[in-house]
């Protein structure tokens, strides 16, 4: 299915979408990777060479007005044409949403929904003429909203949303566009982000006065992590299947309808889950 496919995969060189550049590759796509840094895209291209020695890169920073634009320009230039669009771009953060401020939430924003926006467009054409896949990944946190993660999701409600209305106008050209939404994802033990990664949000707890709980990985939810290579399967198993939804683990997904179809008792279980009840 991948078999010369050509790839941006922004968000790239580091975490989850690290993991999934190395999926796609070693499916016969040829790959672009994004990353804000030089050194990170020269970093992440040696921890892919093993099994992947195509995977080419770009620096960008995406949340920048034109750097989406020129992103895609340069996979035309480099890889001949552009067939799939993989958006891994994001930032979290640990804060009360009553203290957050909006220029805060604006970087929230910056990084979850608009580094995705501007590519998208400057990509929607030719992903739809190639029958191809635009892939967004979201958050638990864009589904249910726990303690001390407000700003977080705030913006990947937002991105949730813009997935759906891509959607609208995409699928009728025949592009697929394809939603995750996954709790804390483990790194890879080649990531060459993840001993910075390991403290990632203590600075935040301790800024503002939080209970140590709410920097682990879920914040005060306490969700184990995913496996990420797991997960890069089936991310390609519902592109194949060109689903449109794919949430995990399951049981958040069924927590998240309940409080769709039944808000107070939803909510209430929310809230012991996430170990603050009303």
């Amino acid at each position: 299915m991948w078999h010369d496919r050509r790839v941006i995969v922004t968000g790239g060189t580091a975490g989850f979408g690290l993991v999934l550049a190395r999926h796609l590759a070693a499916a016969g796509a040829k790959v672009l990777i994004v990353g804000r840094s030089g050194e990170g895209v020269r970093m992440a291209i040696a921890a892919l060479e093993a099994v992947a020695p195509a995977v080419r890169g770009v620096t960008a920073d995406l949340a920048r007005p034109g750097e989406g634009r020129r992103v895609v320009g340069e996979c035309l230039r480099i890889l001949g044409g552009l067939d799939d669009l993989f958006c891994c771009v994001g930032r979290s953060g640990r804060g009360r949403i009553l203290e957050t401020t909006e220029d805060e939430l604006r970087e929230y924003l910056a990084a979850n929904l608009f580094a995705a926006a501007e590519i998208t467009r400057a990509a929607a054409e030719d992903v739809a003429a190639a029958r191809g896949h635009v892939v967004y990944i979201g958050s638990l946190a864009g589904k249910l909203v726990v303690p001390f993660m407000g700003g977080y999701s705030v913006a990947k409600s937002a991105l949730a949303a813009y997935a759906d209305a891509v959607r609208l106008e995409l699928a009728p050209q025949g592009g697929h566009v394809l939603l995750v939404s996954p709790g804390p994802i483990r790194r890879a033990g080649d990531d060459p982000a993840a001993e910075r990664a390991a403290d990632r949000y203590a600075a935040d707890v301790a800024r503002s006065g939080l209970p140590a709980e709410a920097a682990a990985p879920g914040g005060t939810a306490g969700l184990r992590r995913i496996d990420p290579d797991d997960l890069a399967r089936r991310i390609l198993a519902a592109c194949r299947h060109r689903r449109s939804e794919l949430t995990v683990p399951g049981s958040a997904r069924l927590l998240a309808g309940l409080i769709e179809w039944f808000p107070e008792a939803g909510r209430r279980l929310l809230a012991r889950v996430a170990g603050r009840g009303r």
